[in-house]
């Protein structure tokens, strides 16, 4: 049996072939780690604009939930005057739009009244709530922050806006509340309330909340 040729011999890999095997095993490394760091990047972005408009929506439908369901109730404050179920005033510091609304029902079908605010401070939104109607003060029993910086959305401004007939029976707009001269005890609702957040990076965002 004749001797195997020596060019027909395994002779393995020589240095060139590992030096290039290595560089295209280095380059196709890298694009995947590229394009995995992308697609993590994009991802985060991703949810995190998915959080902002979550909670962004939290905070319009429960503003919203309070208002349609505003109580004819006036309350008294802490010296017993009456004080209307709707009241706001820009003048105030910080602005405060403050409501009675009703709740959910409580002992024997009754349905249970609630004393809640929401005002805006330090570029945030907080929604406030009291555990009693009458004579509870300025100070509620609980604060809440609804749209707060930790969140990533940052308020810059908001605006109340009421809609109601006047004495002409034409649809007027206050940006306050009660309208001037009104009895606390007697003040008739208005027809719906606008609500315009000033939120950075995302901009101005305006709802129309009818009021039964």
């Amino acid at each position: 049996m004749s001797p195997i040729p020596l060019s027909r011999r395994h002779q393995g890999f020589t240095l060139l072939e590992l030096v290039v095997t290595l560089a295209l095993f280095a380059l196709v490394s890298v694009m995947a780690y590229g394009g995995l760091r992308t697609v993590l990047e994009t991802r985060q972005l991703t949810d995190a604009a998915a959080h902002r408009l979550a909670r962004l929506q939290m905070a319009v439908t429960l503003l919203g939930r309070d208002l349609e369901q505003l109580a004819q109730r006036p309350v008294r404050d802490a010296y017993g005057d009456p004080v209307p179920p709707l009241r706001y005033s820009a003048l105030r510091e910080p602005p405060r739009l403050e409501l009675v609304r009703a709740g959910a029902p409580g002992g024997e079908g009754r349905s249970r009244l609630r004393r809640v605010a929401w005002e805006r401070e330090d570029d945030s939104l907080y929604r406030l709530q009291w555990s009693i109607l009458d004579g509870g003060g300025d100070t509620p029993a609980m604060r809440m922050p609804v749209l707060a910086p930790e969140d990533d959305l940052v308020l810059r401004e908001w605006s109340v806006r009421f809609y109601h007939r006047d004495a002409t029976g034409e649809t007027a707009a206050l940006d306050y509340w009660p309208p001037a001269g009104t009895d606390p005890a007697r003040a008739e609702p208005p027809l719906a309330v606008e609500v315009i957040l000033d939120i950075e990076g995302v901009g101005r965002i305006t709802r129309l909340f009818p009021v039964s």
